[in-house]
């Protein structure tokens, strides 16, 4: 099951990496639906990090990694049930897919063993 908080950790940090790269790409060339793309970019860089950091943690066997891990899955599952709320049938595809990457995550770090 480690491997598959890895996997999970290392494909959401990547993927939420990616997304504000959109933002800020998209706002910059075209005209902006955001407020500002610079910032939202900061912050997804910013949540993408530290979920690489809490996914580099628990390869390395760092308990105090899993906490952090945990609540990030959460705000992964409140953002795939924010999207899921939206008007699109495109976001509410991609909200459920969002949460269940966030479920996923949870459920194999719960079933992954802490090490003593």
């Amino acid at each position: 099951m480690r491997k598959s908080v890895l996997t999970l950790g290392a494909i959401q940090a990547s993927a939420i990496f990616i997304y504000g790269l959109t933002i800020v790409i998209s706002g910059t060339l075209g005209k902006s639906k955001v407020g500002s793309p610079l910032i939202q970019f900061l912050i997804y860089t910013f949540f993408a990090l530290s979920l690489a950091l809490t996914t580099w943690g628990i390869s390395k066997n760092k308990d105090l990694a899993r906490t952090p891990f945990y609540i990030l899955q959460a705000f992964i599952v409140i953002s795939g049930y924010t999207l899921v709320s939206g008007t699109e049938t495109i976001y509410k595809v991609i909200g459920l897919i969002v949460g269940a990457f966030g479920v996923a995550g949870f459920i194999a770090l719960i079933r992954t063993p802490v090490q003593s």
